[in-house]
């Protein structure tokens, strides 16, 4: 299970990943529109090292699980660091 916050969109990105925080989203047909989130970077990363991205995850927000599939990671590779995720929401 990944642990995630709301994010407020008036917050600039980069004050986000200055925090250690990447920006992150959740798209789904069932929304009305999409969450934005942010995820510790340490968590996300120790996650991709565990080879635990595929498949379906868990995201703990706010004590509200969502079940997800993870669709895109925007990577930068100068800085080699997380730009922004997108999740599916599958529930």
């Amino acid at each position: 299970m990944l642990n995630v916050v709301s994010r407020d969109l008036n917050e600039k990105t980069r004050l986000i990943r200055a925090r250690d925080y990447i920006p992150a989203s959740i798209h789904g047909n069932k929304l009305d529109r999409s969450i934005p989130i942010s995820i510790y970077k340490t968590d996300f990363a120790r996650m991709i090292d565990a080879g635990q991205n595929t498949g379906i995850l868990e995201l703990n927000l706010n004590g509200d699980i969502k079940k997800c599939l993870l669709r895109e990671v925007q990577v930068d590779s100068v800085k080699e660091g997380f730009i922004h995720i997108d999740f599916l929401l599958v529930d």
